[in-house]
């Protein structure tokens, strides 16, 4: 079996921008994944960043592959803030980087890792193994999609997650319920609209919460006061966008506290215009049961005066994600099993490290620990960092080495 020191899973935001500090600290290393596959399959065509530019680029410790570079580069406009960055844009952009800053991603997908031998074992889909001495899991939101219970157990002719789409051509004349009224649901909802399907929006809160409309060029006064962050704007954005090593160090009651009413469901400001007045919007529905009749879906749901049933073709439920340790279906349960957890969150040190030796977590799973941040990918601006540090100080093996044959595409 073929060995090597530490393995990145994942190629991601996280993976690529962990990866690019790693490399730059000389720090021999191997990543696998299909190299921002989410954003390209399961994020609809059409769709723009919630985050604005200044907080859209990955990370690399000398700052040289940032998306204003990559504009400069290419003479595209680069505005920091307000002018939402275009998906399509986006995914040139970090094609990009991982050209210059992670050349050798191999395009491996992670089947199993076990623990073995004071390390992990880990098998690929396409039948190679690997040992490896330590492994960093970035392997991003979709393992955690969250659906309702109450519609779950339909089918997916039926009912989908928001991350299940790239392309919603396919509902063009269709009577769509898209349940939710956050970012995930609005835009959605939105580029159904323009696709021409029948769209309503379901939701539990009574009115949508819209971001501040985007002030422009504002004066010096006002940005000391009200500051624009990487997660928005205000003090409380900066606190929560550059300190989550300080929100390790809160107590537990708090931090579930702060991460719990932290960035909840809302719409980007430029999006307001594209929903409101155009797509209905069912404030204050619960949903309570749903099931199949002549290839129709009926939704059960419950207001305040009284029960009705909504019909559609399809439902999407744009509800968001849920960390949890257990839904990694490539853990081996004995790992699992071994890894220090409440409610499937797991243990984690100052660099991520879990409980089990030489087994890292980044992004979502991580949020609980370190804050809001980490359910953005300006989160990786924190822990490529730490890692490349933690590793650096460890003595792990130098880039002298050259990474097998075997490893590469």
């Amino acid at each position: 079996m073929r060995t090597t020191n530490l393995a990145i899973i994942g190629a991601g935001p996280y993976g690529l921008s962990i990866s690019a500090h790693l490399s730059a600290y000389g720090i021999y290393h191997e990543i696998f994944g299909q190299a921002m596959s989410s954003w390209r399959h399961n994020m609809p065509t059409g769709m723009k960043l919630r985050s604005e530019p200044h907080a859209s680029s990955l990370w690399d410790p000398e700052r040289q592959h940032t998306l204003q570079a990559f504009c400069s580069e290419r003479g595209l406009d680069y505005q920091p803030s307000g002018q939402p960055l275009r998906l399509a844009d986006f995914l040139d952009y970090t094609e990009w980087f991982q050209r210059h800053a992670v050349p050798d991603v191999c395009q491996l997908v992670l089947s199993r890792i076990a623990r073995a031998r004071e390390g992990f074992c880990l098998e690929f889909s396409n039948g190679q193994m690997l040992w490896a001495k330590n492994a960093v899991i970035a392997t991003g939101h979709l393992p955690f999609r969250n659906v309702p219970a109450a519609l779950s157990h339909l089918p997916p002719e039926l009912v989908s997650h928001s991350a299940d789409h790239e392309d919603l051509v396919r509902f063009h004349g269709k009577d769509v319920l898209v349940v939710g009224a956050g970012q995930s649901g609005l835009e959605t909802a939105a580029l159904l609209h323009e696709e021409g399907a029948n769209v309503r929006i379901v939701m539990r809160g009574r009115r949508v919460n819209w971001n501040p409309t985007h002030p422009g060029e504002r004066a010096l006064l006002d940005r000391i006061v009200y500051p624009e962050a990487g997660l928005g704007f205000g003090w409380r954005n900066v606190a929560v966008s550059q300190f989550p090593m300080t929100f390790y160090f809160l107590p537990n009651s708090l931090r579930s506290y702060i991460v719990s009413r932290s960035h909840g469901p809302s719409g980007a400001w430029w999006l307001k215009e594209r929903v409101s007045g155009l797509i209905p919007i069912l404030t204050a529905f619960e949903i309570e049961r749903a099931f199949e009749r002549r290839q129709r879906l009926q939704l059960v749901v419950q207001t305040e005066d009284a029960r009705q049933t909504l019909e559609a073709d399809h439902v999407i439920a744009a509800t968001g994600f849920k960390p949890d340790l257990r839904r990694l279906s490539f853990l081996d349960q004995d790992l699992t099993t071994n890894i220090y957890a409440v409610n499937g969150i797991p243990h984690l040190s100052r660099c991520g490290e879990s409980s089990v030796p030489g087994l890292f977590f980044v992004g979502l799973l991580t949020a609980p620990t370190f804050g809001p941040v980490m359910r953005f990918m300006f989160g990786a601006k924190h822990i490529a960092p730490a890692l490349a540090r933690r590793f650096s100080a460890r003595g792990a093996p130098r880039r002298t080495l050259a990474a097998p044959a075997a490893a590469r595409n």
